[in-house]
């Protein structure tokens, strides 16, 4: 089977996307007598498996590209599936799997632009219909897909993702010397996620503050790009008063933040909806103990690996952040827990997952197209 993957966020740090897509890539490429191909935007060169092909798109227009650019990839290479994230390309002349990793623009649409908003809106029931397969995230993605775009279930499928092999406990002299290249101090809670208001960061700095009132040494570290209305995340900060206390650091390196995992206290996640919850894996496979929120699917992918919270109470993340500040048992249980629970997810198995998927789509290629013998 010789698989195309839409890789043209690579090198673009889209963060999730970016991870779940090189992560596909890799775990496909491991299987014996799949043969992937990775369509690039000009001049990036992703870090991919040796076996990989490359093939760079003309430009990085996303409009050329969905239109008519990537179907001239998928012809010239010979594709017999395809694969793309939310945005399925017009026209292809083999069967596509569309991947959707969750439906938030219509859960909470007021944590989205105008702009984004519309573009989902228009575009994602096309690419549903078009698909021939679909794949998401966890169980609870897949119910909501079913529930705002019903009649896709019987080609919908749960293919997790996972931490990347860098995703590990490291010596502890390397993780300290990340720590130290940013000037952080010990010790240190943890949030990972770009700035916008689905990942709840704003609540979390209001507990943050009221926890700094009995463990002042404690700093908060957030990792992540600035998204729509970060704005109102670097306000909370100045509001309060805890410039020097809460650090942001934007976007790092897969290496910086495996040793941010394995330095941190714990890593706080009280985004209020997730397809998946990336983050949460990532640092359980690094020994870091984990708070996330109750909600969507975190609860699935956590099992009894992390602590629990309501994301909308302030007092609850603080009293979980409490914990394990002080509780070096809890934390260690969950260290133990975690790493348990990360073992469970890999992209070798993920990718296998996804086979059924491609299979599928090679018998019952979407809009009734002849799939290429």
């Amino acid at each position: 089977m010789r698989v195309l993957i839409d890789a043209h966020m690579l090198g673009h740090r889209e963060t999730g996307n970016e991870t779940y897509v090189r992560g596909l890539i890799t775990g496909l490429a491991s299987i014996d007598g799949i043969s992937v191909a990775a369509a690039i935007e000009p001049g990036q060169q992703p870090a991919l498996p040796g076996s990989v092909t490359l093939l760079p798109l003309p430009d990085r227009s996303s409009w050329r590209r969905l239109a008519g650019e990537f179907a001239t990839l998928c012809r010239n290479w010979q594709a017999d599936v395809a694969q793309a994230t939310y945005i399925a390309p017009y026209r292809l002349p083999c069967p596509v799997i569309v991947s959707v990793h969750d439906v938030s623009f219509r859960r909470f649409p007021q944590f989205f632009s105008v702009r984004d908003r519309a573009l989902f809106s228009i575009m994602l029931p096309g690419s549903l219909r078009r698909a021939a397969a679909i794949l998401t995230l966890s169980s609870h993605a897949r119910e909501e897909l079913d529930r705002f775009y019903p009649g896709n279930q019987a080609k919908t499928h749960v293919v997790p993702a996972a931490p990347a092999e860098a995703s590990r406990p490291l010596d502890a002299a390397v993780a300290d010397s990340v720590v130290a290249k940013n000037g952080l101090r010990r010790p240190f809670l943890l949030a990972v996620g770009s700035l916008q208001p689905r990942k709840n960061l704003v609540r979390l700095i209001e507990a943050y503050a009221q926890l700094r009132k009995t463990h002042p040494a404690v700093q908060l570290v957030i990792v992540g790009p600035g998204g729509f209305q970060s704005s109102q995340v670097r306000d909370a900060i100045i509001e309060r008063d805890l410039s020097t206390s809460v650090r942001w650091l934007g976007y790092v390196s897969d290496d910086d933040l495996v040793a941010l995992y394995n330095a941190a206290k714990a890593l706080v996640y009280p985004s209020v909806y997730e397809g998946f919850g990336l983050p949460v894996v990532e640092a359980m496979a690094c020994g870091c103990p984990v708070i996330a929120a109750n909600t969507s699917s975190l609860p699935e992918v956590v099992g009894d690996a992390g602590l629990l919270v309501d994301p909308f109470q302030v007092s609850s993340l603080q009293s979980a952040m409490e914990r394990l500040v002080i509780d070096t048992e809890l934390a260690h249980t969950l260290r133990t827990r975690g790493l348990a629970r990360a073992a469970t997810f890999s992209w070798r198995r993920s990718a296998e997952a996804a086979l059924a998927a491609f299979r599928q789509a090679c018998r019952t290629p979407a809009g009734g197209r002849a799939t290429r013998k």
